[in-house]
């Protein structure tokens, strides 16, 4: 796997716009796979998709790389998401599992991410309930 290839993938979110989308056609395999907690597509056009939307939908969408680690063919990169939405910023932090084919295209991309405690809770209204949830099941000392 290239550290160059997968340096470009990387900027490619940090540099995330509506322009730049069409970038990932040089490095994403046309069958790839991706998922986080709210989707679960196949194939680039789709893959594509889910962050156009995500370009037009959040207000001021930033990737920062925090870290990342390879090793041959897979690659493990720490991140965090800001956005604007419920009155403020919101952050996300997660960890993205990375796989490069043979021609050292990126086929796999799952996000895994607490989608519970950094998204759910913070919905207005909503995120009262799901706060209320959260206290049945938290471990109290």
């Amino acid at each position: 796997m290239s550290e160059k290839i997968l340096k470009k993938y990387l900027g490619i979110f940090q540099n995330l716009n509506l322009a730049n989308i069409d970038k990932f056609d040089r490095i994403v395999d046309k069958k790839i796979y991706f998922s986080d907690p709210f989707n679960e597509v196949y194939g680039l056009p789709k893959f594509k998709h889910i962050f156009k939307k995500t370009v037009k939908n959040l207000n001021k969408p930033n990737f920062k790389i925090i870290n990342y680690l390879i090793s041959k063919k897979i690659c493990y990169v720490k991140w965090e998401m800001t956005f604007w939405a419920f009155g403020g910023e919101q952050k996300l932090v997660g960890l993205s599992e990375i796989f490069f084919n043979k021609n050292d295209k990126i086929y796999y991309h799952v996000d895994y991410w607490d989608s519970y405690n950094q998204f759910y809770v913070k919905l207005p209204i909503l995120g009262k309930f799901f706060y209320y949830i959260l206290s049945f099941v938290k471990t109290k000392f």
